[in-house]
Order: structure tokens, then sequence, then C-alpha cells
């Protein structure tokens, strides 16, 4: 299937960057994590539970501004549909459609896809079968005398690896990730790595470096290690190559069918706000460890500088001000009109749908953005 996927919030500190507010400087040092990331006997971390706004601070009808908003935009047919979830210290405190969408409607999340697949990359990273500074031809020889040789599964995380998403002939046609790998190698447009450079592709790589490294499909470590345990169980690859047609050796050899993480996965308001939850607990949710905190904070640190300012992590846009390199904010966009973001500091989680495209929905969103921030500032 040919596609370009564009990360159409990258650039722009819509969401988080206003309500976020002021972090706090003030955070305590945490101790330091058991290597092995399911600590069974640690403290079990939030989940989500229905709230009620008047336990924090502000009444039900404070979000009927946001619902003005949203219900126009669909009535004068900006959005053929939205719908948004917001979480506060762990309790849904507002959840609601508009227009041709369902609360519990999967949306194609696009460029949203990538600090899902990050995450599972650093599973991968977590179990000891892969490492950030490994290179890339570790894992995919055909690059070896390319520019980008000495890229690392790091710089495939935070764009940085000087692999763009062009192509001689168009998007490469492949049914296993290991092809699309090599017909990237054959294919793509490179730079010297070191340099931030969105790419939907790189994020691909790195999922092709995991399923390499664990000898699995890259779909199959997302679902056992990540899906299933969170309850994520409406959120899947939308499109990719025929899974019934990936040859019987390539399966013995641990290979799946090409899957994008960089832009391929759909997912629910529900899910998505569990895997923000997660990210915001220090990768643990209930009693289960999903990433270790040590991985987490990798992928809430600096990796590479935004153009016209701010910073990527891995697989994450970062906001705020950062302590030690760490960010306590941290987004994402999908070009089809979807946001999700995390705020440690104010313990607040936020997921956007529309699939009309990011153009028609920025608009929407700020408006949205501005009204949710002043009530972010009141609620306790």
């Amino acid at each position: 299937m040919t596609r370009r996927v564009l990360g159409w919030l990258t650039g722009l500190g819509i969401l988080v960057a206003v309500l976020g507010v002021e972090a706090t400087a003030n955070q305590k040092p945490t101790k330091k994590q058991p290597e092995n990331p399911r600590n069974a006997a640690a403290k079990p971390a939030p989940v989500l539970k229905l709230g009620n706004p008047d336990d924090h601070g502000i009444r039900e009808a404070d979000f009927d501004a946001v619902r003005k908003i949203l219900q126009k935009a669909v009535d004068d047919k900006t959005l053929p549909g939205a719908s948004m979830i917001l979480v506060h210290r762990s309790e849904i405190l507002f959840k609601e459609a508009f227009g041709d969408m369902k609360v519990d409607q999967p949306a194609k999340l696009a460029s949203d896809s990538k600090p899902v697949a990050a995450t599972v990359v650093m599973i991968v990273v977590d179990q000891g079968k892969l490492r950030l500074n490994d290179p890339l031809t570790k894992f995919v020889p055909e690059f070896k005398g390319t520019k980008v040789e000495k890229a690392t599964v790091r710089q495939l995380l935070s764009h940085a690896a000087g692999i763009e998403d062009k192509f001689t002939g168009g998007w490469p046609a492949a049914n296993t990730l290991a092809e699309f790998a090599s017909a990237v190698a054959k294919q793509g447009s490179f730079r010297l790595p070191g340099q931030y450079r969105y790419s939907s592709v790189g994020i691909d790589l790195a999922c092709r470096c995991a399923e390499k490294a664990a000898g699995r499909p890259f779909e199959e470590l997302m679902n056992e290690f990540l899906c299933k345990p969170l309850g994520m169980k409406d959120t899947r690859f939308a499109w990719g190559g025929d899974a019934a047609a990936v040859p019987v050796e390539a399966h013995q050899r641990g290979e799946g069918r090409y899957v994008s993480g960089g832009g391929g996965l759909e997912s629910t308001l529900d899910d998505m706000a569990v895997f923000y939850q997660m990210h915001q607990n220090g990768g643990r949710y209930g009693d289960k460890q999903i990433l270790s905190k040590k991985a987490v904070t990798e992928m809430h640190k600096k990796q590479v500088h935004l153009p016209g300012g701010g910073a990527y992590g891995l697989g994450l846009v970062l906001e705020g001000p950062l302590q030690g390199g760490v960010a306590r904010m941290y987004r994402h966009g999908g070009a089809l009109g979807t946001v999700c973001f995390g705020n440690e500091t104010q313990q607040f989680v936020g997921i956007f749908f529309s699939q009309a495209g990011g153009e028609k929905s920025a608009p929407v969103v700020r408006k949205v953005n501005k009204n949710v921030g002043e009530l972010l500032l009141r609620m306790r």
C-alpha cells in the first residue's frame, strides 16, 4: 500500500503547551528500579475509572463550552465528527462524541501510532534482547555501505537516523516487515545520521529491529506485551501486509507481516487513555509493570532538538521545562486529526479524535485547548 504518513502536530505545541501550565521543579528523586520491569511486589499504580467533576473542583456543566465548540465544528461541516476523553488524577471526567463518531469507535491514528510502537520497541530493550545504541545494520545488513549504516535504534526512534520518507517508485510494496526493511535499504533516500528529520519509515525500521532481536513478529510482541496486559482490545494495525501470505520459512525465522509502527494503527479513546496513563504512572498500570521506569524515563528524555524549538524523545514530542533533560509533558498527533497527550505535573491525560485531517482539526483543537486549559487551572 502506498502511503505517506505526516505528523501534523510534530512541530506545534498545541495541546500540552497550554494544558501544561508550570511544571514543578520540586519533583522528588525516584528510587532506582529493579532490572526486572515486571515487579509484582511494587505498589499498584492508578487505573482509569469514572470520576465526578465536583470532586476535582469543577462542575459537569463546565464542559458545556467544549461541547459547543465540537458540536459547532460538526454543524458547520468543519469536521464530520469528533470524540474526546479527558482524565484528571486517573478519573475520567469527560468522554463524549459528536457527529458521525462514537465514543467507542476505533479511529485511525496515523502518526499517533509512533508512541505505541516505540513503547513496544522499548519493551524488547527491557527484555535485554535489544539495545538503543545497536546499529541498524545489526538487524538489517542491507544498509551496510549506505549513508545511514551507522544509524542506531535510538536514532530511528527519534527521527535522527537520516532516513527520509522518500522512495524511488513510491512507498515500497512488501508483505513482511523484513521485506519492507530490505526494500527501504535499496529504494530509500538517506542523509548522514544525527539531525532531526521527521520520518515514519524510521519508526517502521525500529519495529523490524525489535522483531529481529526478539525473534517474533512485531505485531505479536505488541499484542502480548502491551495490548493484552493493558486491556487495549481495540488497538490493532489497520493496514499492512497479508498475514496469510507470509511464507512458511519467514514464519520460522520469527518474521511477521508488514505493519507500520510509524502510522498504521487504529485505536479507541479508552485504549489510548490507558496507554498514556501507563506512561504517566512510570510504566505501571495497576499491578502490571509494562515498561521499566528506566525505559519510560529514556522515552521522555530529550534525544534531539525540534526545528523551531522543542524536543523529541523516543516516539514522543516533549513539552515544557525539562528536569535533567526529562519531560513531564509529552504528546503526539496524527495526520488524520488525532491528538494524544499526557501531563504528569497536573496528572492529566487527554485524547482527541477526528478523521478529517490535521489542517481542519487544528483550529478546533486550539479552541478546545484554551477552554480545557482554563478548567485545568481550577482543578484540584
